[in-house]
């Protein structure tokens, strides 16, 4: 990693979808988003049905995130509960476990 202030978090979501919908993370930083639904992060469904995306966030940091699907005519719909949050350290390489609540 290049930027000695960054480190790397792999969300992983368990989320089954229908034909043409996709998951996407987004949250409180501007690498996730700032809780604009327009920039949030598509997750790959390469191992459905786990959703899987690699996101460079800042080091030592508190954060609060939210997945959502999207179907293919844009209509969104957020996961229900609370959001989700998640606080990184000085290492590298974090991962989330999450399902689609």
């Amino acid at each position: 990693m290049a930027d000695a202030d960054a480190t790397d978090v792999t969300f992983h979501e368990t989320a089954t979808t229908g034909w043409g919908t996709n998951v996407y993370v987004v949250g409180s930083l501007p690498s996730l988003g700032s809780w604009n639904t327009s920039d949030a992060i598509p997750l790959s469904s390469a191992s459905y049905p786990t959703w899987s995306k690699l996101v460079i966030v800042p080091r030592s940091t508190s954060f609060a995130y939210k997945y959502l699907k999207e179907d293919g005519s844009g209509n969104v719909t957020w996961e229900s509960g609370t959001n989700r949050s998640y606080t990184t350290g000085s290492s590298s390489g974090y991962t989330t476990g999450d399902t689609w609540k």
